[in-house]
């Protein structure tokens, strides 16, 4: 994108942190956390700052530091790019992981692509993401057989597109959203 996506406003409702935040708490966060990014960005949208304890070393790290700080059975997730993710998202998320008791971690899928951004995470993954991480991994994708998951599919697509460049922005325009299905294989890659 060229600049920081959380606190990227693309449509003129609020910044994507905003969003994220928003959707978190409607569903019932006990508490919204920003990992990593802009010390400022998380308290303006009334979201604790914590640093990621793994800079610069891609979307594990930042799981990874929410879990080791949380003492909570289950840890909401979500990437600070999608403009339209919502708390019904949010709570089919959180319904499924209570269901399935025996997994590490219940996410959206949609086109049968898994998005570990977009999830809730238990704890006690957190021993198979660490020592994955400490042999070099840093897509959280390939550790969901690992941990066991279960995938949700959303009831509308376009409620979990994420923005990644600025012809994102405009292919996903409010008035001409898409469905995820329509990224292009690269924009797939980008995701780990």
């Amino acid at each position: 994108m060229g600049r920081n996506k959380a606190a990227l406003d693309p449509y003129g409702t609020g910044s994507m942190l905003a969003i994220a935040a928003g959707a978190l708490r409607a569903a019932g966060a006990i508490e919204v956390v920003s990992v990593g990014g802009d010390t400022e960005l998380g308290p303006s949208v009334g979201a604790r700052h914590l640093p990621d304890r793994h800079p610069d070393q891609g979307p594990l790290g930042g799981i990874i530091t929410a879990l080791e700080w949380s003492g909570d059975d289950l840890v909401a997730i979500l990437a600070c790019d999608m403009p339209f993710v919502d708390a019904e998202i949010v709570r089919s998320l959180v319904r499924a992981a209570a269901e399935a008791t025996d997994c590490g971690v219940a996410l959206i899928c949609v086109d049968d692509r898994p998005q570990p951004l977009t999830a809730v995470w238990r704890p006690r993954a957190l021993g198979v993401l660490q020592e994955a991480f400490a042999a070099g991994e840093r897509a959280p994708r390939r550790m969901l057989d690992r941990v066991g998951h279960r995938c949700v599919t959303p009831d509308d697509p376009a409620k979990v597109v994420d923005i990644d460049s600025p012809a994102d922005i405009e292919r996903y325009a409010p008035t001409g959203r898409r469905p995820p299905s329509d990224r292009t294989e690269a924009q797939e890659r980008s995701h780990g």
